[in-house]
């Protein structure tokens, strides 16, 4: 056998290694589907007054997403991407339910307040997904009893969060006021200062913030102008 031939060998061998080890990967990820979606709704009813309709699907080929709160045939649906969730290694249940709980958060938001609220420039974009994602953030919390849990958190992320808080609270007001991007404080493919998804650590802090002087319904129904004014003094204190 040539050097080529060993070479192609080797990668082959690597390759069935990976399809074996995505299969456990998404044997576990099934059965933390099955055993977070069977206790949901003793959970939900810590945020929800009434019962929803809502429909959760664990689904392979969504590829870039872990999970997606979204409306199917008039119902509420999650899309739960099996891919990107073994990706991010997020297949246990403990991290399946976190989540599972993020994505109802953002269906919370829908039913009880505005979750779309209209934007006119580039800032407003910016200061509207940092809302919604904060708020989901918070419900997540509640819901899974840990005001600091983050399944970000990894390799010191949340302490390094934590220490430049002040610092990311004006690099993200700067952004704001200049109209600048800041999809890098979102999505596990984008980062900023080497972290990624600090835009959620941002956000909750910014909600948690907002609850000193508001509900959470009151928040959730919040106009962009009042988010804008509130940020610029959370962001300067």
């Amino acid at each position: 056998m040539d050097g080529k031939e060993r070479d192609e060998a080797e990668i082959e061998e690597k390759a069935k290694e990976k399809e074996f080890e995505n299969k456990d990967k998404m044997a576990l990820a099934n059965h933390s589907f099955i055993a977070v979606t069977s206790d949901l709704k003793n959970n939900i009813n810590k945020l929800f007054h009434e019962e929803i309709e809502l429909d959760i699907v664990l689904y392979l080929g969504l590829c870039n997403g872990a999970g997606w709160a979204t409306t199917l045939d008039n119902r509420n649906a999650i899309l739960l991407g099996i891919e990107k969730i073994i990706e991010l290694n997020w297949q246990s249940k403990s991290q399946m339910q976190a989540l599972i709980f993020h994505e109802i958060a953002h269906i919370w938001h829908k039913t009880y307040g505005i979750l779309y609220p209209h934007t006119s420039s580039q800032g407003e974009k910016s200061i509207v997904q940092l809302y919604q994602e904060g708020i989901a953030m918070v419900c997540e919390q509640i819901l899974y009893q840990d005001i600091n849990h983050y399944n970000q958190n990894k390799n010191g992320w949340l302490d390094w969060c934590i220490t430049n808080k002040n610092q990311i609270k004006r690099e993200y007001l700067k952004r704001i006021n200049n109209c600048e991007g800041t999809q890098d404080f979102f999505g596990d493919w984008c980062s900023y200062q080497g972290y990624s998804d600090v835009g959620y650590f941002l956000g909750c802090e910014f909600i948690k913030y907002l609850q000193e002087k508001f509900s959470l319904v009151e928040i959730a129904n919040l106009k962009v102008s009042t988010l804008l004014q509130h940020f610029k003094m959370f962001a300067k204190g």
